[in-house]
């Protein structure tokens, strides 16, 4: 049986089949303020929530994590995120030995993880051709270690891509930072948009053959469903 990580948002869990799944890697990307980290924290505590037991293990890595959105989220469960660790690596090595050290921490049981931004670091380390091939060469590595510890400890990996856009794009287009090693390590891709309607973001699980898509609106808890029509 296929276990799932639900979103909290029914028109998303629906796009995602039930949910991002446990045992693989997925990729959140989109621009700034479209609901990203909202997006990583409503799994981590609808998981918290769904498994007294459980554990969430969140990579802050731009160390900008708000208490207080965790509160919110949380609501009156506010307990449950005793059951969350979180990391904050002050350098792109101190991430590696983070990342490095995953599968000993989740050697008891599944557990969402959550590294956000992934790329962050990895951007401040990136310079001339030698260190972006340097940075390029480690990021690979953390990836392969997120994607091995999905697979061999049942976590369901959740990577918060940053974007830049795509120059010479008509209309404007954004694409991930490092696409091409996050796109191979991981198992799903979903793009977060802005939208015409205030407040309300799309969601795109995009794909080689199709992509699906609906539309949500942020909320002090989280994630809200949003009625068609648009």
């Amino acid at each position: 049986m296929v276990r799932l990580l639900p979103t909290g948002c029914r028109s998303l869990d629906e796009v995602l089949g039930g949910g991002f799944r446990f045992g693989t890697v997925s990729l959140i990307y989109g621009e700034a303020a479209t609901g990203k980290t909202t997006l990583a924290l409503s799994c981590v505590v609808n998981h918290l929530r769904g498994d007294p037991a459980g554990k969430a293990f969140y990579i802050d890595a731009d160390q900008r994590l708000s208490t207080n959105r965790l509160l919110q989220i949380a609501g009156s469960d506010a307990g449950l995120l005793d059951r969350l660790l979180i990391w904050r690596p002050r350098s792109f090595s101190e991430q590696t030995a983070i990342i490095e050290g995953l599968p000993a921490i989740l050697a008891r049981g599944a557990a969402p993880v959550v590294a956000d931004p992934i790329t962050e670091l990895y951007r401040l380390e990136a310079g001339d051709a030698e260190r972006t091939f340097a940075a390029n060469k480690g990021l690979n590595r953390q990836l392969a270690f997120l994607s091995e510890t999905a697979k061999t400890r049942g976590a369901a990996v959740l990577l918060v891509g940053q974007v830049h856009s795509v120059l010479g794009s008509e209309p404007a287009q954004v694409e991930p930072v490092a696409q091409r090693l996050l796109r191979y390590w991981s198992d799903a891709v979903i793009k977060l948009e802005g939208t015409e309607q205030p407040g309300v973001r799309q969601a795109v699980l995009e794909g080689p053959d199709a992509q699906k898509a609906c539309r949500f609106s942020l909320s002090e808890a989280g994630l809200t469903d949003v009625d068609r029509p648009w």
